[in-house]
């Protein structure tokens, strides 16, 4: 389906965005405000209108079937997970534990991994991808939450699943495809265009993090190479595993890997500083494992296409 040359580049490509944005953190053109706009930019602007230029796409029974399978097996993978980092990660204190599950757990299957899906498998992946995401706010804002110390009732947590900027553009891609209704060509060029962005942006976050930290001590840590382990080996081969056993149609088994096979979320880091956790953890976790990910995404990829 798709040719590993193609995922060789496009993983180049990220690297190449993440050094730019390390260069630009190290000469105070991206600081601590810069970034804090430019996320801003990545969760209500671009996340959003990548979603919504993934619903393109001709709809058909079989899409529904793939629907149902990605939105059911991601479910599955994460009830798994959830009952496996405790045993891998139970017995760390309360400062790191719930850092090193949450690393596990969620990986940066929005920002990072439907950028790729899109790339790889066309506006087609990036719409079965946009479902994924859907769980994945379920259990980021249930589970996730509720790990770090978040409390709430069930309708403010429902509300915070519900009214994240890119699953209300899936709702909006969604009523569009349903009703028959196609935006006009410029409109989806403009659309497609800002939503193109996201991978870019994404990279450029990361980079100008990860230029505030001190690169020595964020390779001295034998938790972050485990967590970086867990997070880029064992979740996709995992995932793959499961995807084999039940039988999963090619496209929505490529989408669950592809996912699973994401660097730790950004959301980690995000969870730790807001609770009060070991944040410092969070920060190495994510940047050791996105610098890992371009070495293992193209090989998981590849092996899972055989």
């Amino acid at each position: 389906m798709v040719e590993f040359v193609t995922v060789i580049n496009q993983v180049i490509t990220l690297f190449v965005i993440l050094v730019v944005g390390i260069i630009a953190g190290k000469f105070k053109i991206l600081d601590s405000i810069g970034i804090k706009k430019l996320s801003e930019v990545l969760l209500y602007i671009t996340s959003p209108m990548l979603v919504l230029s993934s619903f393109s796409v001709e709809f058909s029974g079989d899409k529904i079937i793939n629907i149902l399978w990605v939105m059911g097996m991601s479910s599955v993978i994460y009830i798994v997970t959830i009952l496996l980092s405790k045993i891998f990660y139970g017995r760390f204190d309360q400062q790191k534990k719930p850092v090193l599950r949450f690393t596990m757990i969620f990986s940066n299957s929005g920002y990072m991994g439907i950028p790729l899906m899109k790339a790889l498998f066309g506006n087609e992946g990036a719409f079965y991808g946009s479902f994924l995401i859907v769980v994945f706010n379920i259990f980021l804002w249930s589970v996730g939450y509720v790990m770090f110390g978040g409390k709430g009732t069930k309708m403010q947590v429902l509300k915070k699943v519900v009214t994240t900027p890119a699953v209300i553009a899936m709702y909006v891609g969604l009523l569009l495809l349903l009703i028959g209704i196609s935006m006009p060509d410029a409109v989806m060029t403009a659309v497609s265009s800002v939503g193109d962005m996201t991978m870019p942006v994404s990279m450029l976050i990361i980079g100008g993090v990860m230029s505030r930290l001190k690169f020595i001590d964020i390779f001295k840590d034998w938790r972050v190479y485990f967590s970086s382990f867990i997070r880029l080996i064992f979740m996709p081969l995992l995932g793959f595993l499961i995807s084999k056993i039940v039988g999963m149609p090619e496209l929505p088994g490529l989408i669950i890997i592809t996912a699973l096979a994401m660097p730790a979320a950004a959301n980690t880091t995000i969870f730790s500083e807001m609770f009060d956790k070991d944040s410092m953890l969070a920060s190495k976790c994510v940047v050791v494992s996105t610098l890992l990910s371009i070495i293992t995404i193209p090989i998981i990829i590849y092996l899972s296409m055989l």
